[in-house]
């Protein structure tokens, strides 16, 4: 298990900020779903945030998604997000 670790953090050490986010997110992700007890663990009140706190996370992980994809992301059309677009190869 060891060698394992050491050479995952080897490995990281060639890696740029933006790619080591990236890794940081999804072990943060793995944690998260080996774990689903720790959610249990915090009480609902500690789990609650107000809907401006809310929107300030959204904010930050859209900015986040833009940083990280770059600013030539294309955007879907209207159509391809409207139910039609959805469904039109589905009877």
């Amino acid at each position: 298990m060891e060698a394992v670790i050491e050479s995952i953090v080897s490995k990281l050490r060639y890696l740029g900020k933006p790619q080591l986010e990236v890794v940081l997110n999804f072990v943060d992700f793995l944690t998260w779903k080996s774990g689903p007890g720790l959610l249990s663990r915090v009480s609902d009140s500690e789990a609650e945030i107000s809907d401006s706190e809310f929107e300030i996370i959204l904010d930050e992980l859209a900015d986040d998604s833009i940083k990280n994809m770059g600013v030539n992301v294309p955007m879907l059309s209207d159509f391809a997000i409207s139910r039609e677009g959805i469904y039109e190869e589905h009877p």
